[in-house]
């Protein structure tokens, strides 16, 4: 499994948190959240890696991404 970057752990941590992270304004945040956890492009990549899942301009994380976030916390 390839290891997710800094910005992709803090996105997997915060989306394994809330359950789903929302679009706005081409970044993704929590549920009622203000500050940008990171951009769409790197939204796509962990799309791509399997680690979460677009819905209705949600993201979702899957079971990949969860074992990928508890992998790390475990550093």
């Amino acid at each position: 499994m390839k290891s997710p970057s800094p910005g992709m752990r803090r996105a997997l941590r915060q989306a394994r948190l809330y359950g789903h992270l929302l679009v706005r304004n081409d970044r993704l945040y929590h549920p009622g959240g203000n500050h940008p956890i990171c951009s769409i492009q790197l939204a796509r990549e962990m799309v791509r890696s399997g680690w979460m899942t677009k819905h209705d301009g949600e993201y979702e994380i899957t079971a990949e991404g969860q074992l990928a976030a508890e992998s790390e916390l475990g550093r």
